[in-house]
C-alpha cells in the first residue's frame, strides 16, 4: 500500500486526474456492460448474418425498406418456427418468436414475460405523464371491466355526436361536392366520437366534445406523447434517465392546458359523487365518471388532485384515439377503393337501412348493443381494414423480467431484459391461410359468416371471425389475456361512423387518384397512412 501511495504521490496532479478519470471510465464501461447490454446467445440466429453483413448495415437496411426486411424474416424464420433477431428502431434489438410460439408466449405469467413493462418501455410514459400512471394504468382496467356495463349508454351518446361531427368535417351541401383532407377530418369525427364516450354524458361534458380548442388540446398531449416516446426510442437505455426529462419538457404546458379546460368537467363530476349536485338527472354513464368513482375510492389522492385526472385522461385517450383515428382513416379510403368492384357503399347502406329502418337520420335511439352487432358486412370491411393495413407490424410485444431468463419453445435462453414479439402484419398477409391475401375483399369474412348463419334466427355465425376476435391470423388487437380491452369500443365506434358516413354522404376519389386509393407506406415497422389523402364528400338529400 505504501508503495502505491508513494507511487501516487510522485505522479503529479495531472497524473491523478488522468488515472482518477480513468478508473471512473472503468466503472462506467463495466456498470453498462453489466446492467444495461443484453448478451445475446450463439444459438439465436442473426438477422442477414449468415450473409456475412455487419450489424451496422442490417440496422441500415431495416430503416431503409422496414416491409421487405420483416416479409424476409417471416420467410425464413418465422414460417420456419424459427426465432431470430432483428434490429429495430434506433440502436435497439428484438426477438421475433414465430407463430408457433404464440400460445406458449400468451400463457407465461407476467413476473416471466411482462405486458406492461413491454409498453412503458416503447411508450415511455413513465417520461411523459410519471411514474405511478406507468406503473399503475389503472383506467385500462375499468375499459376492461366496466364497458360491458354501459354499452347501450355509448350507442347514443356515440352517434349523438356524429352529426355534429360530420357536418363539421363534411358539409352538409346536397348540390356540390367537397373536397376534404381526410386524416385531419377523421382527427375531429373519431376525436370526437371516442371524447363523447370518455366524458360527454352531461352538460360539461357534451360542451367539451363540441369545443374545438378541447380536442385539440387532448391531441396535442397525445402528439407529445409520441413526440416523447420517438426521442427515447432514438437512445440508448442507459441514457434515458437522462434524455427524458428534455424530451418530455414540452409535457408541462401542454397537460396544464388539459387540466385547464377540463376543470368545470372535474368539479361537476365530483360535486355528483359528493352528493352536492343540483342536476336531476342520473348519475352519468360514461368513462370519466367511472374513472372518478373508481378515483375516490381506490386512489382518493388521485380523485382530490386536478393535476391527476388530467393525466388519467391522457393516458386514456392514448389508448383510444391513436390507432383508432389511423383505423378509420384506412377504413374510409378502402371503401371508396373497393365500392367499383364490389358496390361497397350501396352494400353497406342496405345493411345500416335494415338494420336501423328506413329514413337518412340514424338517432341515438335506434342503435343498440344488438344492432350493433348485426352490422356483419360493417364487420367484415372493419376487419379486413385491420388484416390488410395494420399499422402495427410486430406485436404480442413482452420484455423477460425473471432474472433467470426465459427459454423458449425452440430451445433459446433468452436474458432478462429482452424484448420478445411476432409478427402481425406478415401473419395477416400469408397465402397459407387467406386466399389473394394482398387483396382488400370488403366482404371476405362476412361471406363465410352469413353462409353459416343460423337457420333459426338469421343470425351469422363463426364468431371468432368478428373484429374484435383475435388469432394467431389476426393480430392488430395483440392476443390473450393482454389483449387491446379498448377494441370493443373500437368496434361500436367504427360500425356507427361507417354506417352515418355511407347513409348519409355520397363518398368518391378526387379525379386525379384515377380511382385507386393512395397507398400506405412502412416506416420503423409501423403501417403508416398516406395523411395527405384527400376525398369528395356531397351529402344525400332526405327522400
Amino acid at each position: 500500500m505504501g508503495n502505491i501511495l508513494d507511487y501516487l504521490t510522485t505522479m503529479g496532479l495531472y497524473g491523478q486526474l488522468t488515472l482518477a478519470f480513468g478508473l471512473v471510465a472503468v466503472i462506467l464501461v463495466l456498470t453498462y456492460r453489466v446492467f444495461f447490454v443484453i448478451y445475446y446467445p450463439s444459438n439465436l440466429p442473426r438477422m442477414r448474418a449468415d450473409k456475412g453483413i455487419s450489424w451496422n448495415t442490417v440496422r441500415e437496411q431495416f430503416n431503409t425498406d422496414c416491409l421487405s426486411f420483416l416479409n424476409e424474416v417471416y420467410e425464413d424464420y418465422s414460417k420456419k418456427g424459427k426465432s431470430v433477431l432483428i434490429p429495430v428502431f434506433g440502436p435497439h434489438d428484438e426477438v421475433i418468436l414465430p407463430p408457433s410460439s404464440l400460445a406458449w408466449l400468451c400463457r407465461q405469467p407476467d413476473n416471466v414475460l411482462s405486458s406492461l413493462d413491454a409498453q412503458i418501455d416503447s411508450i415511455q410514459p413513465h417520461h411523459s405523464l410519471g411514474n405511478k400512471f406507468a406503473y399503475d394504468p389503472w383506467g385500462g382496467m375499468l375499459i376492461k371491466t366496466d364497458l360491458n356495463s354501459a354499452i347501450e349508454t355509448v350507442c347514443a351518446v356515440l352517434n349523438d355526436e356524429l352529426a355534429a361531427a360530420f357536418s363539421a368535417c363534411f358539409g352538409d351541401d346536397c348540390d356540390n361536392w367537397k373536397e376534404v383532407d381526410l386524416f385531419p377530418a377523421c382527427r375531429i369525427i373519431g376525436g370526437r366520437a371516442t371524447l363523447r364516450f370518455t366524458l360527454g354524458d352531461s352538460p360539461e361534458g357534451r360542451r367539451l366534445c363540441a369545443d374545438e380548442e378541447f380536442v385539440k388540446s387532448c391531441y396535442d398531449v397525445l402528439d407529445g406523447m409520441l413526440d416523447t416516446a420517438g426521442a427515447m426510442a432514438t437512445s440508448l437505455k442507459v441514457f434515458r434517465p437522462f434524455r427524458g426529462p428534455w424530451a418530455s419538457r414540452p409535457m408541462r404546458g401542454k397537460l396544464q392546458d388539459l387540466a385547464k379546460r377540463i376543470e368545470p368537467l372535474y368539479q361537476e363530476r365530483m360535486n355528483i359523487l359528493r352528493g352536492q349536485s343540483t342536476e336531476k338527472d342520473s348519475k352519468p354513464q360514461d368513462l370519466i365518471q367511472m374513472m372518478l368513482q373508481y378515483a375516490v375510492n381506490e386512489r382518493p389522492e388521485e380523485a382530490n388532485c386536478l393535476d391527476d385526472i388530467a393525466k388519467r385522461l391522457a393516458l386514456s385517450n392514448f389508448g383510444t384515439m391513436h390507432q383508432t383515428i389511423i383505423t378509420l382513416h384506412n377504413l374510409i379510403l378502402n371503401i371508396i377503393d373497393s365500392d367499383t368492384e364490389f358496390d361497397t357503399v350501396s352494400v353497406l347502406r342496405d345493411e345500416v337501412t335494415n338494420v336501423l329502418g328506413q329514413g337518412s337520420d340514424t338517432t341515438s335511439k335506434q342503435w343498440t348493443k344488438a344492432k350493433v352487432a348485426a352490422m356483419v358486412r360493417g364487420d367484415s370491411v372493419a376487419r379486413e381494414t385491420l388484416r390488410v393495413n395494420s399499422f402495427i407490424g410486430r406485436t404480442v410485444q413482452r420484455l423477460v423480467v425473471a432474472p433467470e431468463g426465459v427459454m423458449t419453445p425452440d430451445g433459446i435462453q433468452l436474458q432478462r431484459g429482452t424484448m420478445v414479439s411476432i409478427l402481425a402484419h406478415q401473419s395477416q398477409m400469408d397465402e397459407a391461410s387467406f386466399k389473394d391475401p394482398h387483396k382488400f375483399d370488403p366482404f371476405r369474412f362476412s361471406r363465410e359468416r352469413e353462409a353459416a348463419a343460423d337457420e333459426a334466427t338469421g343470425q351469422a355465425g363463426l364468431a371468432h371471425l368478428s373484429l374484435v376476435s383475435t388469432s394467431a391470423k389476426y393480430l392488430p388487437f395483440s392476443h390473450g389475456r393482454h389483449a387491446c380491452p379498448g377494441r370493443f369500443l373500437v368496434d361500436f365506434e367504427l360500425k356507427m361512423i361507417m354506417a352515418y358516413a355511407v347513409k348519409n354522404y355520397d363518398l368518391e376519389f378526387p379525379e386525379e387518384y384515377g380511382g385507386k386509393r393512395p397507398p400506405n407506406t412502412w416506416f420503423s415497422g409501423f403501417g403508416i397512412p398516406p395523411l395527405e389523402a384527400k376525398i369528395r364528400v356531397k351529402r344525400k338529400k332526405v327522400v
